[in-house]
């Protein structure tokens, strides 16, 4: 038996080596961990040949990924690592090819049904600048349903070259999808302060995550009309996601909510945004104050904060465009989230490429400019 009273062991390494990351990997399997959630920055310049060979080597399950920014308590990392050793041990998939246009991800999420159980919390993790991740989520919504919960999001990098960024037993990964069972109870919250403003617009043109015509139009035409009026700016006077981080899409969905997508790059006419975007739906142009997204992050808290059973570790992914846009003020959407946790309860989290999570027993989305926070709960079962 070990003292879970000890779990979760949040080690947080400021300097991001890949010495230190060891050292505390090695304490807390020492410690006792039964597995291990790894969060790091991009900016620690891990590779596959430092990491992959201690990786494998690894005697309990490892998973996690890298990302633009982390999160340890208050503190927003832009380098640096975080070992979170649990009490819980974790089963952990990956599915490959997640680009792969002629991929059917169905069978292989069915394949999961018989390893995981209901009620596990599933951290969902995936290499952002995948091509077909909300496909890829659809056919493990359609397979695992309702019988289990979900949080997770995109990791990666903010120069937009995909490269390995998942910690497995099996080394870095990409272009792939983890899938990882907790034996935890979780609560979640998701909220993004985004408004509509311009539209609605028909995409008459899109394939994978390129959005190529609007209204039967060129879609950086239209999307550049609307921006440039209302901001005074130019797109040829400046970079591209820096005047579109404050306009992005947002997907129509039932009961009249939308699910916000951030157009990343242009391609000629063309624009790339993180997730795919379905043609033939009709899509916004939405618009936020920081006033709005701060209030969205109490929510998001009040949120994920209602359980009524004993929290046990916050886990957090906001995107990493939300911090971008509120710049220094992001330290009030932090604040405003753990105002809401008990004080024995730590934070940790990232600033993803997208966001994932269950919405509403409905299904599984890729949100983008979102906040996902899950509380994790003490197991249900004490002996796990």
């Amino acid at each position: 038996m070990i003292d879970t009273a000890a779990f979760p062991l949040i080690l947080v390494d400021p300097l991001g080596s890949a010495e230190t990351l060891f050292e505390h990997i090695d304490a807390a399997v020492q410690a006792g961990a039964n597995s291990l959630l790894v969060l790091a920055c991009d900016a620690n310049a891990f590779t596959a040949a430092q990491l992959d060979a201690r990786l494998c080597a690894l005697p309990i399950p490892i998973f996690g990924g890298i990302f633009p920014e982390i999160i340890a308590g208050a503190q927003e990392m832009s380098r640096g690592s975080i070992v979170c050793g649990l009490a819980v041990s974790a089963s952990v998939h990956h599915i490959e090819r997640l680009s792969d246009p002629d991929e059917d991800y169905l069978p292989y999420a069915e394949g999961l049904i018989a390893s995981i159980p209901a009620g596990a919390t599933l951290v969902t993790l995936v290499d952002g600048l995948s091509k077909r991740i909300s496909t890829f989520l659809e056919n493990l919504y359609e397979a695992l349903g309702t019988r289990n919960q979900y949080i997770g999001g995109g990791a990666g990098s903010l120069s937009f070259t995909q490269k390995p960024c998942l910690f497995s037993n099996q080394g870095l990964k990409m272009d792939c999808a983890q899938v990882t069972a907790l034996h935890l109870p979780i609560h979640i919250g998701i909220e993004h302060g985004w408004d509509k403003f311009a539209g609605p617009f028909f995409v008459t043109g899109a394939y994978d995550n390129i959005i190529t015509s609007l209204d039967y139009r060129p879609a950086f035409e239209v999307y550049q009309e609307v921006v440039e009026a209302d901001s005074g700016q130019r797109f040829n006077d400046t970079n591209f996601f820096d005047l579109a981080k404050a306009y992005p899409f947002g997907l129509d969905r039932l009961k009249g909510e939308v699910v916000v997508r951030d157009p990343l790059l242009r391609d000629g006419n063309n624009l790339v945004c993180v997730g795919e975007v379905p043609a033939n739906h009709i899509i916004y142009i939405l618009k936020g104050e920081a006033a709005s997204l701060l209030a969205a992050s109490t929510t998001c808290a009040r949120h994920a904060t209602r359980a009524q059973t004993p929290p046990m570790l916050g886990l957090l992914f906001d995107c990493i465009s939300r911090t971008l846009f509120l710049q220094a003020r992001f330290a009030e959407e932090i604040g405003n989230i753990r105002q809401h946790l008990p004080t024995n309860v730590p934070l940790i989290g990232v600033l993803s490429l997208g966001e994932i999570a269950d919405a509403g027993h409905t299904c599984l989305e890729f949100f983008n400019k979102t906040i996902v926070l899950g509380i994790l709960s003490e197991s249900r079962d004490a002996s796990v």
